[in-house]
Order: structure tokens, then C-alpha cells, then sequence
């Protein structure tokens, strides 16, 4: 008997990149659009002289009702998960946040070796001059394996995470 199962890191990883090739289908899906600020929803002053006509229309529930019209709970359930895939993105270090956004979470999407070039390293030299470098393309598939495998232990309580049986 075991305790602790072994983590199944393909699948889990697969688990990972199903869900973060979606982002961009679920944030389209869960947009709506906040046209309306608070300062719209109360309204301008207005004085005039004319007699006040009498309405059965409650101006403030009529400015909500436009604002969340075409909300579904569809709409709010991916809406949700955005904002958790964003939550969790920015909880993990630098390094393995950037490689998952340029790789998933932005409209353009970033290959292997643009990754590489973008993302810059720095260490301490044997002379104690701190010095930038760049990551490989080995480095940075290595890089990303471990993000995703990070990213599935903060997301949801660790529902993407599989074991081997």
C-alpha cells in the first residue's frame, strides 16, 4: 500500500495545456463589456423649470438590467476560471509565469525560441559582477515542464493533477 501515489507527470501535464489552449476561447466567451461605469449607473444632475412627468420606471434596476443583460451563468462559470487561471499564473515565480503567459495566455502566440529570446536570466560571476544571460530552447522546454506541472498544483486544489495507478 502507498501512501503518497506517484504524480503521473505526462498526464498531468496534458491535463494542464488542454485547459490553458481553451484561455483564449473562454476569456472570448466570458467577455462582457462594463460599458457603463458606477459614475453611469448614478446619473447627471439635471435641473430644469418644466413640471416633473410622473414614471412606473425604476431608472436604477433599468441601468443594472443593461449592464448584466447578456450575462450568462455560462458566461460567469468561464469568467471564473479566467480570472483562477490568471490567479494562479501570477502566484508562480517569474520565470515560469512569463514562460506560460507568452506560451498560452497571450493573443499572439510565442514559440520555443521566441520564448528563449525574451526571457533573460542573471547571475553573479566568479568576479561578483552581476551578468545577464539568456535560457536555451533546451532550457526553456525544461522550463515550461516544470511550470506546468507547478501551475497544476495551485489550480483548483489540484484537480488537473493525475496519478499513476
Amino acid at each position: 500500500m502507498v501512501l503518497v501515489p506517484k504524480l503521473d507527470e505526462v498526464t498531468t501535464r496534458e491535463n494542464v495545456r488542454e485547459l490553458l489552449k481553451k484561455y483564449w476561447t473562454m476569456k472570448r466567451m466570458s467577455s462582457f463589456e462594463f460599458s457603463d461605469s458606477y459614475y453611469d449607473t448614478t446619473g447627471a444632475i439635471t435641473y430644469s423649470d418644466m413640471p416633473k412627468s410622473q414614471s412606473n420606471r425604476n431608472n436604477e434596476e433599468y441601468r443594472i438590467i443593461k449592464i448584466y443583460g447578456g450575462v450568462t451563468k455560462d458566461r460567469m462559470g468561464n469568467h471564473k476560471r479566467v480570472k483562477e487561471i490568471d490567479r494562479v499564473i501570477e502566484s508562480l515565480p517569474n520565470k515560469y509565469a512569463t514562460i506560460l503567459r507568452l506560451s498560452y495566455c497571450e493573443k499572439e502566440k510565442h514559440s520555443i525560441n521566441e520564448i528563449a529570446a525574451k526571457l533573460k536570466g542573471y547571475r553573479v560571476n566568479e568576479l561578483g559582477v552581476r551578468e545577464e544571460f539568456f535560457y536555451s530552447t533546451k532550457n526553456i522546454e525544461k522550463l515550461k515542464s516544470e511550470a506546468l506541472i507547478f501551475f497544476a498544483e495551485a489550480y483548483g486544489e489540484g484537480q488537473l493533477l493525475a496519478y499513476e495507478k
